[in-house]
């Protein structure tokens, strides 16, 4: 009785919308309103589209870019903030957890006015290195790395948490025994840190993973998807056709194969979790 209200709550939003989700996904809506069933028909339609399987790989090209670039500065700037001899180690949690308290969109306004094509400053930069001024978010491969690099400034700081508090757990017991015995910096962190917070590694990567598969609101703020289809990422794919075109049953089919892709990637990670543990 006392968990009631819990289910009741997330009957009604979760389990409900994802059932209504799958539901909406195996039909087709006309222009004058009626739905039929239509099995798997908007799934191969998309599976047959160039343009989805090129959604597919920026989605993962997104999710491997983000992580490569936020992992190995989280695991640097948490032990920074840990490391009882550094000073002002206040100020630093600070500044790091700048770009996860920012709104998203407001971040997504903060990269466009650095990578604008008249008076940016990272435009004016590049200028002074290669002699042109580039447009930034017009160039398909500078346009998704910017993408990228904006997911990293905004995910590294949510790592960097989570690895802080694993190692906040190590005894430092097992640090000042590795010292006495010689052990270089580099030991402490492969011998020690680093197998002592592979769960907490793991755990945050998995979130990271899902925010960033599920990220359509900073990639639609930068890019619109574009140029073109260069940034065009699954979920900013669902958008487009659920909530621009109003095609609500591809939306849906691409959404359910967004879901499966979440959970690969959850499975994934829950089994190397297993094998670690």
């Amino acid at each position: 009785m006392f968990l009631a209200p819990t289910v009741v709550l997330v009957l009604l939003f979760l389990v409900l919308p994802i059932i209504s989700g799958i539901v909406i996904s195996f039909q087709q809506t006309t222009l004058s309103g009626e739905t039929s069933f239509v099995g798997f028909d908007n799934f191969k339609l998309l599976f047959r589209e160039e343009r989805f399987l090129n959604n597919l790989r920026l989605s993962l090209i997104y999710v491997l870019g983000n992580l490569v670039l936020s992992v190995p500065l989280a695991y640097f700037a948490a032990i920074l903030i840990t490391s009882p001899e550094m000073r002002g180690i206040s100020i630093f949690r600070a500044i790091f957890l700048l770009p996860f308290i920012t709104a998203p969109v407001v971040s997504s306004v903060i990269f466009l006015s650095l990578t604008d094509a008249s008076s940016g400053p990272i435009t004016l930069l590049l200028q002074q290195i290669t002699g042109t001024r580039p447009v930034i978010l017009a160039d398909p491969n500078l346009a998704m790395w910017t993408v990228i690099i904006h997911s990293f400034w905004r995910s590294f700081s949510f790592i960097m948490l989570f690895l802080a508090a694993g190692i906040a757990t190590v005894p430092t017991e097992l640090y000042e025994a590795a010292r006495v015995d010689g052990a270089s910096s580099w030991h402490l962190f492969s011998k020690i840190t680093f197998p002592l917070t592979k769960i907490h590694l793991a755990l945050s990567m998995l979130i990271i993973t899902m925010w960033t598969l599920q990220d359509a609101e900073t990639v639609y703020a930068l890019t619109r998807g574009g140029p073109g289809y260069s940034t065009e990422v699954l979920a900013v794919r669902l958008f487009k056709d659920a909530f621009v075109n109003f095609n609500l049953n591809l939306g849906a089919a691409i959404g359910i194969i967004l879901l499966i892709i979440s959970i690969l990637f959850m499975i994934i990670y829950l089994r190397l979790m297993r094998v670690e543990t």
